[in-house]
């Protein structure tokens, strides 16, 4: 009983910690991001780019509330840097496209660097308004 309970501890553990996230798989893992919570805005798209000056790009297109839309934009990073972050590739930028649910209402386009945004929103390791101010960019 003790060497399964070790040979878990050891071997399998570890394993599970590390798991990476292969670039066919990161797609269905925003869906799923998205279906667990109800409240947040409509994923349209999700896919891995490789953009010509940005390098590997996780670009997302998302349907916000009108009312919500900082809010969304925010829940829509927040589960594109939770996948990035166990990405089997690195992924450098961050990519959302955001349609609001009003009449008369444009595109907004978002980019914010893979790694500033891990460490803001996943890691905790700055507040999520320097994160808006230092590393989010509208272009």
């Amino acid at each position: 009983m003790i060497s399964r309970c070790f040979f878990f501890s050891l071997i399998l553990l570890p394993l599970l910690i590390v798991a990476k996230i292969p670039d066919t798989q990161i797609p269905h893992n925003i869906k799923r991001y998205f279906e667990m919570n109800r409240l947040g805005p409509e994923l349209i798209s999700a896919e891995i780019i490789n953009h010509h000056q940005s390098g590997r790009t996780l670009k997302i297109k998302i349907v916000a509330r009108r009312s919500m839309s900082g809010k969304d934009l925010i829940f829509a990073f927040a589960a594109a840097a939770a996948v990035a972050n166990f990405a089997e590739k690195p992924i450098e930028l961050l990519w959302v496209d955001m349609d609001v649910n009003f009449k008369g209402s444009e595109t907004t386009m978002a980019i914010a660097p893979a790694n500033c945004t891990i460490d803001a929103i996943i890691l905790k390791n700055c507040e999520t308004e320097k994160w808006w101010q230092d590393c989010l960019q509208f272009p």
